[in-house]
């Protein structure tokens, strides 16, 4: 009987222990403590493997799991390792902020406070050591009466404690940091978000000596937005780094064994619509769409029905007009050039002006991919970048198409306003009808002769 496939599910203690189909990626563990950074960032598009990653490190490293996970990893690459010796060998704090998704600051802190509550609720074992001073500190957060301040350095208080209790540094694992960056972007309330998220950051990652190491996901990697001001010690692991390039997403190899396995075969269609992503050199395949085709066997978008397409919605809906010329180009399948910059911000795609900056939103989201690079002994490689493969290609349209209807009842007042003008012989009411709606037409509408028949339609 074939093992279920674990649609939906990122926990891996689950995934494990229902003997669901797992692509064993534990030698990720061993690759991080050889190359032992302190503070690591992994952005990666959604959908690729990032929260099971985080719920991998943190069963295995947990200490708090000693008992209950001894054979939790037997049989995966970490436990034919030299470090398999690190199972369940330090404490764990976990934080998910992808649940950090409210529509104004005061929600979102409250939303805070209540995750850090339920964090120290299941601690409550480690006030056997404190005094207390640090009993009642400890009270604060359970009852969500503690300040600002003290919410900020909340993660540190707990790994000082952790410490306190098992005499060994804490690792500290963020999933997906910036989503309520970029909500608070699109809901206005950025500067208050950013100064918060910056006091937590700064206080949990420099200088505290009671962190072993911290891991850190997410989408886009926020630089310039002064997170990290503080911080001189995050290593970033990009999709364009040598490092990790296998450790998202599945490689050729695991998509053709993960189909075979279910009977199906790697075959053209399956490339055209599912391959085509490059993560510095490695072929790699969305293992959200791989896991969805191997349950419907049918070769449909999957990774369209995924969330998060606020941001990209708002860039395509307000960019320039020769920004669209490249959108079309992309569409048709072209590859376009770009200067490839993980540093841009949020502000940053507040200038619609600039192509870059969109199209390095595109690439780091996963709705592009990098087709060649044209390597310059001097430095700065041309790099050019298209949609990987039908199933982006279709995504990417549909926002478009998305962006297009919402237009258009203001298309259709601009042609009664057109009408009108013609009744009344009013030349400046006709003028600027035709200056407000000629320029929205493209080949994303329809192709060049549109023109013409839009006009000769007008007429009729």
């Amino acid at each position: 009987m074939l093992k279920n496939l674990p649609i939906g599910r990122d926990n891996f203690k689950d995934i494990i222990e229902r003997n669901l189909y797992y692509v064993d990626k534990t030698d990720i563990i061993e690759e991080m403590l050889k190359t032992d950074s302190y503070v690591s960032l992994f952005p990666r598009p959604r959908r690729f493997g990032k929260s099971l990653f985080i719920s991998m490190v943190d069963q295995f490293f947990n200490i708090e799991y000693k008992d209950i996970n001894k054979n939790l990893f037997d049989g995966l690459k970490i436990s034919k390792g030299e470090y398999y010796n690190r199972l369940s060998s330090n404490p764990v704090i976990k934080l998910d902020f992808k649940f950090l998704k409210q529509d104004n600051y005061e929600i979102m802190y409250n939303s805070y406070k209540e995750m850090i509550r339920k964090l120290y609720s299941r601690k409550e074992y480690l006030k056997e050591v404190l005094s207390d001073s640090e009993k009642d500190l400890y009270d604060s957060f359970l009852y969500e009466t503690a300040d600002v301040s003290k919410y900020q350095t909340a993660i540190t208080t707990l790994s000082e404690m952790l410490y306190k209790y098992y005499g060994k540094k804490t690792i500290i694992l963020i999933d997906e940091y910036d989503v309520p960056i970029q909500q608070g972007y699109l809901e206005g309330f950025y500067d208050d978000i950013v100064s918060f998220i910056r006091e937590v950051f700064s206080s949990s990652l420099k200088g505290n000596e009671y962190v072993e190491f911290a891991i850190m996901t997410g989408v886009l990697r926020v630089s310039k937005e002064s997170l990290f001001s503080d911080l001189n010690n995050v290593k970033v692991y990009s999709i364009m780094e040598e490092s990790y390039n296998e450790a998202f997403g599945f490689t050729n190899d695991e998509t053709k064994e993960i189909l075979k396995y279910y009977n199906l075969e790697l075959n053209d269609d399956v490339k055209t619509m599912y391959d085509g992503y490059n993560f510095n050199g490695v072929d790699i395949y969305n293992p959200w769409s791989i896991i969805n085709y191997c349950a419907d066997k049918k070769l449909e978008p999957y990774w369209v029905n995924t969330s998060g397409n606020g941001l990209i919605i708002n860039c395509i809906k307000n960019c320039t007009e020769d920004i669209k010329v490249v959108f079309e180009k992309l569409l048709t399948g072209e590859a376009v050039e770009f200067i490839y910059n993980d540093k841009v911000t949020y502000l940053d795609y507040s200038d619609l002006r600039s192509l870059d900056n969109i199209l390095n939103l595109l690439f780091i989201s996963g709705y592009l991919t990098i087709d060649k690079i044209e390597k310059n002994p001097f430095g700065n490689d041309k790099k050019y970048a298209k949609l990987p493969n039908a199933e982006s290609r279709g995504l990417f349209n549909n926002i478009i198409s998305e962006i297009l209807s919402t237009n258009y009842n203001i298309q259709s007042r601009l042609v009664e306003s057109f009408c009108l003008g013609i009744l009344n012989n009013d030349k400046e009411l006709i003028q600027n009808a035709l200056n407000r709606m000629l320029p929205n037409i493209s080949y994303m509408d329809s192709s060049e002769s549109f023109y013409h028949g839009y006009l000769l339609g007008l007429f009729s």
